[in-house]
């Protein structure tokens, strides 16, 4: 009979062991890299130009720097980066790889990336369609879009890498304008095909908990792009349409749960993508007060080489901005916001 025990447990501890095999082979295999999403409200506090400045978004940008250096996030991509670049950077360390800072407001976009790992061709798509001058968000005031670029996480494996903010607000031409920005960048993402894996992440302005007025979120990233959303995935079970159990709760969805901060994703070129992990966090400094009105998302995803894994054939290069370009498209940009805000003038009092 003891024989008979000790034949049985031999038996069971190689199928425990068999059993566990792929599961070490696969974390061979899988790379793991974590992503930070943030808008870091990097405008200037205007409201300090009449006396009613609350904000000091320079020492918010010195603090942002520091506390995200200590999260040891692998590649972090921001919103609302303008003319406190410098001070964010100054704290902001461990990134030897980075996009090219396009300027304060009103020239510049705000959108930047972070990186851990080298990146290859960025590029950056003013949407098409924006509203508000001065009220509804004065998106039409900076140049908000799609900023594009490839990550090289070693080993083969080419990330198509996004990061966007969009048309802010709830009216009507805010929603028609997010929709088209949805359209936009689905479409970019398409036209690039299938050969590597895509993240996108960003500022989306929207939930999906909004139901059938989530502004074309399901129909543009979930529909036409067959991605996933991160969040969803991990804290609704995959469910993009039932959120009654947070709804419950009393607690907004705004910085805490399928908040306007998501992380879509999509395998491609035969490697699998999996979300690992996925947080929303407030970041504070010393007395407690929010650094942002925004949480950061922060999202770890794993990369695994499949069978029909091949490499892709993107050329890649390093993008290098045109200074004269640059100095005329910011000027254009200026003239053009100046005028709009003329025409818009009455709309000023309301916003101070």
């Amino acid at each position: 009979m003891k024989k008979t025990n000790r034949f049985f447990s031999i038996v069971l501890a190689c199928l425990l062991l068999l059993g566990a095999l792929p599961a070490v082979s696969l974390a061979a295999d899988a790379k793991t890299v974590s992503f930070c999403n943030y808008n870091v409200a990097g405008l200037p506090d205007f409201k300090a130009f009449v006396g009613k400045g609350e904000k000091n978004v320079r020492q918010n940008q010195l603090d942002n720097g520091r506390i995200l250096t200590s999260k040891g996030y692998d590649v972090i991509a921001v919103q609302e980066d303008f003319g406190y670049h410098n001070d964010l950077k100054s704290t902001l360390k461990g990134f030897d790889y980075e996009t090219q800072h396009t300027g304060g407001i009103p020239g510049g976009d705000g959108m930047n990336v972070y990186s851990r790992y080298p990146v290859y061709n960025e590029t950056r798509t003013t949407w098409e369609k924006a509203y508000g001058v001065i009220a509804n968000g004065a998106d039409e005031m900076t140049p908000k879009g799609i900023l594009y670029c490839v990550l090289d996480l070693g080993d083969g494996v080419l990330v198509d890498f996004y990061d966007v903010h969009v048309d802010a607000y709830g009216d009507q031409g805010s929603k028609e304008a997010r929709r088209d920005n949805y359209r936009q960048v689905s479409e970019l993402i398409n036209s690039k095909g299938t050969d590597r894996p895509v993240i996108v992440t960003g500022d989306f302005n929207a939930y999906f908990n909004m139901g059938k007025n989530d502004d074309g979120l399901s129909e543009y990233f979930l529909d036409s792009c067959g991605m996933k959303e991160a969040w969803v995935e991990l804290h609704n079970g995959g469910d993009y349409k039932d959120f009654s159990s947070y709804f419950a709760t009393g607690v907004p969805a705004w910085g805490n749960w399928d908040s306007a901060e998501k992380f879509f994703y999509r395998d491609g070129g035969g490697v699998k993508v999996t979300a690992e992990s996925f947080v929303y966090e407030y970041l504070k400094n010393d007395s407690e007060a929010n650094l942002s009105d925004h949480a950061l998302a922060a999202a770890v995803f794993s990369f695994e080489k499949t069978e029909s894994f091949k490499q892709s054939d993107i050329k890649l290069s390093v993008t290098k901005r045109d200074s004269f370009n640059d100095f005329i498209q910011k000027i254009f940009v200026i003239l053009t916001d100046f005028f709009k805000a003329l025409v818009h003038i009455d709309e000023l009092k309301g916003e101070i």
